[in-house]
């Protein structure tokens, strides 16, 4: 292996380390969503309406994300954005009010885009430098991360250490691999163009894409956000075990990432997605129809290897059928409509929840399943 191949393989393994960062600082939080909705003591509703102001600062971070990164190179705003993700997490530790929690989900949400924006840029940039497709790995480091932060919730829910505590101790981890990784990051190409052009609405086809990614990515979300809240609440189990789901999905979402390029190669983009949404579909029927620990976490097994190919797939096939000079403004484009899916979905089930309750709230979500289902036989064409 000369020198180049080791360089490669140095930035590989280091971005798959940046895509870990985002997603344990993510999955932090979510772990310990239901200890900060008792700390505050909100309403199923009242919480959703403050997990709401995360999608709007994310939403209102697409085009300067996008901006900055075409600007600047994704290079430094990756470093930008390992600073103040992490420094935002440990906000949401000091917040005691819901108005401070509001502001801060807020921040939380546009750093958090910075950062999806800019290492997707990045992990498109260094796939063109390498000969087979190097993508869904990087998001299985993502599934990675939230499974890890998914058991270290559930140590330190279990030893009684508050989220500030957790929070603190993931950001600082952060923080000194940013320091010893940063040189590893490509320095990234500017294009002024580019700045003007990421305001533009996605074309037809990218839409459609889009949409796929924003139902599988709303379920997502869900689970994040909503898991242990579900085995608390609706499953009824005791403390200590109430992470078990989100852990389950995560456990199942990360073996098929690291998996779902094979599937693919062997029967295919559009078969994937199809067997995918069913898949989703018949885990949320699962987990809600005996609300039962081993039933419920079978469920949740089955939701996680489900979600699990679809954005990859989704991003890869983006790759494939875009002309080389515009896939960068395509990926940023289609993984802003469906991190969107993604982050606006939690609030929805907090008003669905309090409409009609949590667990009827998950199995209308089950019917996203069958439509990225559809939608992927609809795109045969592409697929």
């Amino acid at each position: 292996m000369n020198a180049s191949t080791k360089s490669l393989s140095a930035r590989r393994v280091v971005l798959s380390g940046f895509f870990f960062l985002t997603g344990i600082c993510f999955a932090s939080w979510a772990s310990r969503i239901p200890d900060i909705k008792m700390q505050l003591g909100l309403s199923d509703g009242a919480f959703g309406g403050i997990l709401f102001f995360l999608p709007i600062g994310s939403f209102v971070g697409i085009p300067i994300s996008g901006s900055l990164t075409a600007k600047h190179g994704s290079k430094k705003i990756i470093i930008i954005a390992s600073l103040l993700y992490p420094l935002t997490l440990i906000a949401l530790g000091f917040a005691h009010t819901t108005t401070v929690l509001a502001i801060v989900l807020f921040v939380f949400g546009m750093a958090g885009n910075m950062f999806n924006v800019s290492i997707n840029t990045q992990a498109a940039a260094l796939s063109k430098l390498f000969e087979k497709s190097i993508t869904s790995r990087f998001h299985g480091f993502w599934s990675l991360a939230g499974f890890s932060g998914g058991l270290l919730g559930g140590f330190f829910v279990a030893h009684a250490i508050s989220p500030l505590q957790q929070f603190l101790f993931v950001a600082l981890a952060g923080w000194i691999f940013l320091f010893f990784g940063h040189a590893y990051l490509l320095t990234g190409e500017t294009n002024k163009d580019h700045v003007s052009k990421i305001w533009n609405k996605p074309s037809p086809l990218m839409w459609q894409f889009g949409l796929i990614a924003f139902s599988n990515m709303i379920c997502e979300g869900m689970m994040f956000d909503w898991s242990g809240v579900y085995f608390q609440d609706v499953v009824k189990v005791s403390n200590e075990w109430r992470t078990t789901g989100y852990i389950s999905f995560m456990a199942c979402m990360t073996t098929g990432r690291m998996f779902s390029d094979n599937l693919i190669n062997y029967w295919g983009a559009r078969k994937q997605l199809v067997l995918s949404g069913l898949v989703v579909t018949l885990g949320l029927i699962v987990a809600t129809s005996y609300p039962h620990l081993i039933v419920s976490s079978i469920g949740f097994m089955l939701v996680g290897f489900g979600v699990s190919s679809v954005i990859p797939t989704i991003y890869g096939t983006v790759g494939r059928t875009t002309e080389p000079s515009k896939v960068s403004i395509a990926l940023a484009s289609v993984s802003s409509v469906g991190f969107f899916g993604f982050l606006i979905g939690p609030p929805i089930i907090g008003f669905l929840s309090q409409a009609i309750g949590l667990r009827w709230a998950f199995l209308i979500v089950s019917s996203l399943g069958i439509i990225t289902a559809l939608r992927a036989n609809q795109l045969k064409k592409y697929l």
